[in-house]
């Protein structure tokens, strides 16, 4: 196909001076407003498609990619030259005069500024159009520059055991593969055969953290990913806080909470979420497998090794000792902590009341959003005064704590000394304490390591009530 050639054609019929909807009745206008684009590109765009869909290789397919920039920059081009001719008023918005006896209809479906004439509004109103059309033209020229395997890879795997983006229009970028929608309410991971396992696995990794919850890619075998499905979804890092209930063990209601997916930042000016290179994937890699494990023991294993990882990476260069102490490095981590501003992650708390007819408690479909972390803090002072008050712990440092309780029980078993007991209301409960602080730790510590996270997250909740399923209150 030459494209250049077709190009040339189709620039040869675009009037640049005259946006013309004269053919239009006043019942096909909108949806000839709302639609507007230049014809002709769309039909060449899926001619490349096409052909690209033809092709089996990477290096087939990238030779398409210089094609795909002449169109978008030529689409780009007519837009903003038809978008100068409207503000600097050469060009003209063309419609039937039937539509002047639909005036008043028209100002109510559009809601225009009643001060400014039909023109005059007609005409501000494809100032915005063709504003959007340069933008998503800037997008996937942005998209061929910098991530043009956008272009290029295929659907290769689905990602469960359900959504991993807030938002269906979503998709997230790291390095050469993204994760995007797909069929029904499904995500997958796209790549090529350029494209590293781990580089896939290390965006599912990512994921994992800022959403707080484990996924996996799905495998052949059905009958495994249906096993796996149904484990995962009972997965919920908020049992951290309901082990911090009273009588946590004796209760037959079950604590309200729910946890809620991230609103992931947009890079500025394009729909895309964009993450950097990291330098410690492994460190995504281990904390993801935290979030596999759901009792408290086994999840000790792995967010300690994240600590390891983070006192080999970051507190021993900070410091430069000459003897390193594993103590030491927890107890600064562990004040550190108190004070580090975490990327946010939500949960809806919905909270409970009485039925005083009937006796029962009754779930409020309304809901108020806490920071998982900032609630965490608020435990970890409580977890200070409990430990201090311990008639066994009142007289040891945080670190040694951990260190005891965290690294040799959960790692080692403390020698054989009782390091399997599974007591739930006092071994269980108490590891899951450790594990709070562990938490936090990991977190700081893989944050600290990779800053640019920090953007990525929306804080503001009012963001998050207007996408709840819950009516948010507030205390």
């Amino acid at each position: 196909m030459n494209i250049h050639k077709k190009l040339k054609e189709l620039e040869n019929t675009i009037d640049e001076y005259a946006i013309d909807m004269r053919h239009l009745d006043f019942f096909k206008l909108p949806i000839g407003l709302m639609g507007y684009e230049l014809k002709g590109y769309g039909q060449l765009v899926q001619e490349l498609h096409q052909e690209r869909g033809s092709y089996k290789t990477y290096n087939d397919k990238e030779r398409l990619i210089k094609e795909y920039k002449k169109i978008y920059l030529s689409q780009r081009k007519m837009y903003k030259r038809i978008l100068r001719n409207l503000n600097n008023g050469t060009a003209k918005f063309l419609y039937s005069d039937l539509l002047k006896d639909q005036e008043e209809r028209l100002y109510e479906r559009f809601k225009f500024d009643r001060t400014k004439s039909l023109d005059e509004n007609l005409t501000s109103y494809m100032k915005a159009k063709l504003g959007k059309e340069i933008k998503e033209s800037n997008q996937e020229l942005f998209k061929l520059n910098h991530y043009p395997t956008d272009y290029i890879n295929t659907l290769k795997t689905y990602i469960g055991p359900s959504s991993v983006l807030r938002f269906r229009r979503d998709a997230i970028y790291y390095k050469d593969v993204f994760i995007a929608e797909t069929d029904s309410h499904s995500f997958s991971v796209f790549f090529n055969e350029h494209s590293k396992e781990t580089t896939k696995n290390s965006l599912l990794n990512m994921l994992a953290y800022l959403n707080g919850h484990p996924s996996f890619y799905f495998t052949e075998n059905y009958g495994f990913n249906e096993k796996i499905c149904d484990l995962y979804q009972q997965f919920d890092l908020l049992d951290m806080l309901r082990l911090r209930k009273k009588d946590f063990f004796g209760s037959k209601q079950e604590e309200p909470f729910y946890r809620e997916l991230p609103i992931l930042k947009q890079r500025k000016g394009y729909d895309m979420v964009c993450l950097e290179d990291s330098r410690h994937e492994i460190l995504f890699e281990l904390y993801h497998a935290s979030l596999k494990q759901f009792e408290s023991l086994p999840r000790c294993v792995f967010l300690f090794r994240v600590f390891e990882y983070g006192a080999n990476k970051h507190y021993q260069p900070l410091f430069r000792v000459s003897e390193y102490n594993t103590v030491d490095a927890l107890n600064y981590y562990a004040n550190e902590i108190m004070t580090h501003r975490f990327i946010p992650l939500y949960y809806a708390d919905l909270g409970r009341y009485i039925n005083e007819e009937e006796r029962e408690v009754v779930t409020k479909r309304k809901a108020k959003y806490v920071n998982f972390t900032t609630k965490l803090k608020e435990e970890i002072k409580k977890i200070r005064i409990e430990w201090s008050n311990h008639h066994f712990l009142h007289d040891k440092s945080i670190g040694e704590i951990i260190y005891n309780h965290g690294r040799n029980a959960a790692a080692h078993g403390r020698n054989g000394e009782h390091g399997g007991r599974y007591d739930y209301a006092i071994n269980y409960k108490h590891m899951n304490d450790v594990n709070i602080f562990l938490e936090l730790i990991a977190r700081y510590i893989i944050e600290t390591l990779n800053p640019h996270l920090s953007k990525i997250v929306e804080r503001r909740t009012n963001y998050y009530k207007r996408n709840s399923n819950y009516k948010v209150f507030e205390e």
